[in-house]
């Protein structure tokens, strides 16, 4: 199983990442793009929850206790063969996972989990 995010709504719509990541909202973009740009939000509500899925385990941020500036944080590690130039076996080595957002001071607070 491929790790995979997912974001909550208010209204309980889950966006999810899946094998295709293709963004519902705009051509080109991605799952995550969508949750960075909150185009979900205008149907659904506010996120409540952004999540981390993976095989033995789901790391989850309460998004209610973030300020209305946070923005998510997810950067996949790849690694990839090659044979003969084609491009081979590409996989994820790590992901970091989190949040950031600027406080009141100016100061950029963030938590970032490197999975």
């Amino acid at each position: 199983m491929q790790p995979f995010i997912e974001a909550e709504y208010v209204d309980g719509y889950v966006h999810r990442e899946d094998d295709q990541d293709h963004s519902p909202y705009v051509s080109g973009k991605n799952i995550f793009n969508d949750i960075l740009e909150k185009r979900p939000e205008a149907a659904h509500g506010k996120m409540v929850r952004f999540s981390l899925v993976t095989e033995n385990e789901t790391y989850s941020v309460d998004w209610t206790t973030l300020p209305n500036n946070a923005r998510p944080i997810r950067f996949k590690h790849m690694e990839a063969d090659s044979i003969g130039g084609e491009i081979t076996d590409v996989r994820i080595v790590g992901i970091d996972f989190g949040y950031q957002y600027t406080d009141e001071n100016g100061a950029n607070i963030q938590e970032v989990r490197t999975l």
